[in-house]
C-alpha cells in the first residue's frame, strides 16, 4: 500500500505542477457551464437535463486529452524503467494512475456544482435527477479514463493516443444514437441494435439524467472500465515481460467480446432500478395500488406489438419495457391479467381494425434513405361487457405516462356510472362569415378525457340543472337573474360541488397611432357577486396586473410595401399573468406538481374573513398572484405595455386568484324567485331544510379555460385535476401529477440573470486560476528556501 500511495501522490501532484492542468480545468468549465447558461433562461426550466445532455459530449473530448499522456509520456521520456525499480506491480501502477486521473477530473467537475446551487436559489428543483445525473457522470468518467489510459499505453506519441481515444469514445456515443443504430440495421439487420445496447453510451447514460439508477447500466460502465483496466495491466506487464505477449491480443479480444455479449444480454432482462425522483414518477404509485386493489372481477389487458425484427431501432425494447409495467401491475392484483400479442393473422388484424387498433407510421432509416414503417404498438383493456378502452399508440416517449393511461382507464371502467357535469357557458359570439364561435371546445374534450359526461344547460326553466348532475360548472356567467343564482345555491346546499370561473374584464388588442400594439379593457358584468358576497367572497371589479407575465403571439395586419400582410408579433402585457409553482398551494393535489398556469386577463378575489367565519366556511387558496402584482380601478384608458407600471395609489399584491370554499352554505333567498316571464304571485317560500356540506371552487378567470389559453402551460391539467377531484376523488390526481415533471423558474430580473451568468461562467474558472497561482507561489517559495539552505 505504501508503494500505491507514493505512486498516487506522484501522479496527482504531476497534474497540479503543470500549467496545462489549469488550462484544462478553466477551458472545460467555460465550455460546459457556458453552453448550459446560453439557453438556460431562454427555456426557463428548473432542472439540469440540458446540462447532462451537453456534459457527455464535452467529456468525450476532454478526457482523452487528460489521459493521452498517462503512459505515452512515460514511454517517450523512457521513465518506465524507473517505475519498474519500485517495489510495485503493474496492477499498482495502473491503479495509481487511474485514481489520480479520476480525482483530478472530479475536482474539475466540482466547478459545475454552482449550477445546482443556482437552481436551488432561483427555484425548487428536484434533486433526485441531479444526484443520479452526477452518478451517471461519475460512472462515465471511470469508463472514459480507463479507456483512454489503456490506449495511451500502446503509443509513444501522445497525439496518436488522443486521436485514437477520441475516435473510440465517439464511436461508443454515435452507435448509441437512434440514427446510427437504425442506419446500420438497414444494412446489417440486428447489428445496429446489438451495438446500441452492447457498446452505445447514450442509452445507458440517459436514465441517470431522468432520475433513475438502473442496475444494468451501472454494470455496463463498470464492466467496460474493468476490462479496459485489465487490458492496461496486461500491457504494462507485457513491458515487464511478466507474461507471454503472444497471447495478449487473443485474451484482450475475448474480454471485449465477453463484455459486449454481457451487456447486450442484460438489456433483455428486467434488473432492479432505483427511482430517485421526488414524486417517484418511475415507480408504481400508491394510487395505482389502491385502484388495482379494488378489482373484484378480472380485467384483461392486451398489448399488440409488431415483432422485434419489424420495429425500428429506438423501439426494439418497447415490448420489454411495456411488459415490465404490466408485470408490476399483475403482481399487485390477481385480477389483473395481461398478454402480449404480435398481430400476424389476417382475421386478427381485421378484428383489431374494428376496435380502432391500426398500425401507425414511424420514420426509420433504410439503407441511407428515410423511410416510413407501419407498426403495431397499442393496448386494449377489456372489463366485463363494457366497451374496450384503447391506447392507440405506445412509443418510448409515452412510457412515462403509461401508468396513468392504463390505471385511469381501469378506474373509469370499474366505476358504476360516469359522473355528469352540468356545464353552463355563455352564448357563443357570432360572426358574419363564420357563424357562432364556441370559445370552449377544448374544455369539453378535457372533461370528457377524464371520464366525465357533459350535459349542456342554459340554466333556464326549459334547460335546468339535471337531477343526476354530480358537478355544476358555471363558466363566464354574465347576466344571471335571481332565479339562476337561486338554482346555483340550491345545488350547493344539496351538498354537490360547483365550479365558478368568472372575470371582470376582457381585452382587445389593436394598433396604436404609431403602429405599436395597444390594449383596451372591456368590462364584463359580474352578477355572480350578488350571490358570492353572502358567503364572504367575491370577484374584484378592479383591473389586475402582474409583472410576472407571459408573452403572447398575436396575428397583426401590417403594411408591407404595396401589400398588407398578417404577421405574428409577440406582446407582453401585465394582464397576461403567469402563475408559477411558488404561488400555488403545494399541499393540495389539485395544484401540486403543476408546471405553471396562464391566468389570462383574470381578476383577483376579495375575501371577507369575518363573513366566512360567521358562515362557518373554510377557505383554501389554490393559487395567488406574485408579489409584483397590483390592482387599479378601471379607467377605460388605452393600455400600452411599455408604460404600464404600478402607481402610488394602486394596491400591491400578492392577491388570491382561485380558492376552494368548503362547508354548509347559508341560505340567501327567503322566497323562490320566479323564472323570467313567470308571475311573481306564484313564488313560494324557501324551505329552510338542512343543507349538506359542499365545495365551491371559485376562479377569477374564465379566459384561462378558453381555447386560446387552455393548452398553455398547465391550464388543461389544472382543469382536469379540479373536475376530477370534485367528482371522482383524488386517486387519479397523484398519477397525473407524475406525468407533469417539468419545473419552471419564477420570474427572474435582468440583474439576477446577469449575476447568475457571471457567477456560473467565471467564478469556478477564477477559483482554479487563483488556486494555480497560490500553488505556484508556494512551490517557488519552497524551492527558494531549499536552494538557500543548499548554498550554506
Amino acid at each position: 500500500m505504501k508503494a500505491l500511495k507514493a505512486l498516487f501522490k506522484k501522479e496527482l501532484f504531476s497534474y497540479f505542477n503543470a500549467s496545462i492542468a489549469y488550462v484544462f480545468a478553466v477551458v472545460f468549465l467555460l465550455v460546459v457551464n457556458g453552453l448550459f447558461m446560453s439557453t438556460f433562461f431562454l427555456y426557463g426550466l428548473c432542472d439540469m437535463r440540458g446540462f447532462f445532455q451537453i456534459l457527455p459530449l464535452a467529456l468525450l473530448v476532454f478526457v482523452p486529452a487528460l489521459t493521452m499522456r498517462l503512459w505515452a509520456e512515460e514511454r517517450k521520456a523512457e521513465t518506465l524503467t524507473l517505475l519498474y525499480t519500485l517495489p510495485s506491480s503493474g496492477f499498482m501502477m495502473v491503479l495509481a494512475k487511474t485514481c489520480a486521473a479520476l480525482l483530478f477530473l472530479w475536482a474539475v467537475l466540482v466547478g459545475t456544482f454552482v449550477i445546482p446551487a443556482m437552481l436551488a436559489y432561483f427555484g425548487e428543483p428536484d434533486f433526485g435527477p441531479i444526484i443520479s445525473g452526477y452518478l451517471g457522470v461519475f460512472l462515465l468518467t471511470i469508463f472514459l479514463v480507463c479507456l483512454g489510459q489503456a490506449l495511451s499505453a500502446f503509443f509513444v506519441d501522445q497525439i496518436v493516443a488522443f486521436i485514437l481515444a477520441l475516435s473510440v469514445s465517439f464511436s461508443a456515443y454515435l452507435l448509441g444514437t437512434n440514427l446510427f443504430a437504425s442506419s446500420l440495421d438497414s444494412w446489417l439487420p440486428g447489428v445496429g441494435s446489438f451495438l446500441r445496447e452492447a457498446w452505445g453510451i447514450l442509452p445507458h447514460f440517459s436514465p441517470f439524467a431522468k432520475g433513475v439508477i438502473p442496475l444494468a447500466d451501472v454494470i455496463f460502465f463498470l464492466s467496460f472500465a474493468l476490462v479496459f483496466f485489465i487490458i492496461n495491466v496486461f500491457t504494462i506487464n507485457g513491458f515487464l515481460r511478466h507474461f507471454n505477449r503472444k497471447n495478449f491480443w487473443l485474451g484482450s479480444g475475448c474480454l471485449l467480446c465477453g463484455v459486449l455479449l454481457l451487456n447486450a444480454s442484460l438489456a433483455k432482462f428486467n434488473l432492479p432500478r432505483f427511482d430517485l425522483t421526488e414524486g417517484k414518477i418511475y415507480t408504481v404509485s400508491p394510487a395505482a395500488r389502491k385502484v388495482l386493489a379494488r378489482l373484484k372481477v378480472p380485467i384483461k389487458v392486451t398489448y399488440y406489438v409488431s415483432s422485434r425484427d419489424e420495429l425500428p431501432a429506438p423501439m426494439k425494447n418497447i415490448a420489454r419495457d411495456v411488459e415490465d409495467v404490466l408485470a408490476e401491475f399483475a403482481a399487485l392484483s390477481p385480477f389483473f391479467k395481461y398478454q402480449i400479442v404480435t398481430p400476424k393473422d389476417p382475421s386478427l388484424i381485421a378484428k383489431l381494425k374494428q376496435k380502432g387498433i391500426e398500425p401507425f407510421a414511424v420514420q426509420t432509416i433504410e439503407k441511407d434513405e428515410v423511410t416510413v414503417k407501419r407498426i403495431y404498438s397499442a393496448i386494449s383493456i377489456s372489463y366485463l361487457d363494457k366497451r374496450e378502452e384503447i391506447i392507440p399508440q405506445v412509443v418510448p416517449e409515452t412510457l412515462r405516462t403509461l401508468e396513468y393511461e392504463i390505471i385511469s382507464r381501469i378506474y373509469h371502467l370499474t366505476i358504476a356510472k360516469k359522473p355528469v357535469v352540468a356545464l353552463y357557458t355563455p352564448p357563443a359570439p357570432s360572426s358574419m362569415f363564420l357563424g357562432a364561435q364556441d370559445e370552449f371546445q377544448f374544455l369539453r374534450q378535457v372533461l370528457e378525457s377524464v371520464g366525465l359526461e357533459i350535459k349542456e344547460i342554459s340554466l333556464t326553466k326549459e334547460s335546468p340543472i339535471p337531477e343526476d348532475a354530480s358537478l355544476l360548472f358555471v363558466l363566464a356567467p354574465r347576466d344571471l337573474n335571481e332565479r339562476q343564482l337561486f338554482e346555483i345555491e340550491k345545488f350547493l346546499r344539496e351538498g354537490k360541488p360547483v365550479i365558478i370561473a368568472a372575470q371582470g374584464f376582457k381585452y382587445s388588442y389593436n394598433l396604436g397611432d404609431n403602429g405599436e400594439i395597444v390594449a383596451f379593457a372591456i368590462k364584463q358584468p359580474l352578477k355572480i357577486n350578488a350571490l358570492l358576497k353572502n358567503y364572504g367572497v367575491e370577484i374584484d371589479e378592479r383591473e389586475l396586473f402582474d409583472e410576472q407575465s407571459a408573452t403572447l403571439t398575436l396575428s397583426i395586419p401590417r403594411r408591407i410595401g404595396l401589400f398588407t400582410a398578417v404577421v405574428q408579433e409577440p406582446v407582453r402585457f401585465p394582464m397576461q399573468i403567469k402563475v408559477l409553482p411558488p404561488q400555488m398551494n403545494q399541499h393540495l393535489s389539485v395544484t401540486s406538481n403543476l408546471s405553471g398556469l396562464l391566468y389570462l386577463w383574470g381578476s383577483a378575489l376579495k375575501i371577507n374573513e369575518q363573513k366566512l367565519k360567521e358562515n362557518k366556511l373554510k377557505l383554501l387558496y389554490l393559487f395567488r398572484s406574485s408579489p409584483q402584482s397590483w390592482l387599479r380601478p378601471y379607467s377605460g384608458s388605452v393600455l400600452r405595455s411599455e408604460d404600464l407600471a404600478p402607481g402610488k395609489d394602486d394596491e400591491k399584491g400578492p392577491f388570491m386568484l382561485a380558492a376552494l370554499i368548503k362547508g354548509v352554505f347559508p341560505l340567501s333567498f327567503k322566497e323562490v324567485p320566479p323564472w323570467p316571464g313567470e308571475k311573481k304571485e306564484n313564488t313560494k317560500q324557501v324551505k329552510n331544510t338542512r343543507a349538506k356540506t359542499a365545495t365551491l371552487a371559485l376562479i377569477g378567470s374564465s379566459e384561462m379555460f378558453a381555447d386560446t389559453a387552455i393548452q398553455a402551460m398547465g391550464n388543461a391539467i389544472f382543469l382536469a385535476n379540479l373536475a376530477e377531484s370534485l367528482t371522482l376523488g383524488e386517486d387519479l390526481l397523484y398519477l397525473r401529477a407524475k406525468t407533469q415533471v417539468q419545473r419552471y423558474l419564477p420570474e427572474v430580473s435582468d440583474a439576477q440573470k446577469l449575476a447568475a451568468r457571471v457567477i456560473v461562467l467565471f467564478v469556478p474558472p477564477a477559483l482554479w486560476v487563483s488556486f494555480g497561482l497560490i500553488y505556484a507561489w508556494r512551490r517557488r517559495t519552497r524551492r527558494g528556501k531549499f536552494l538557500r539552505r543548499s548554498a550554506r
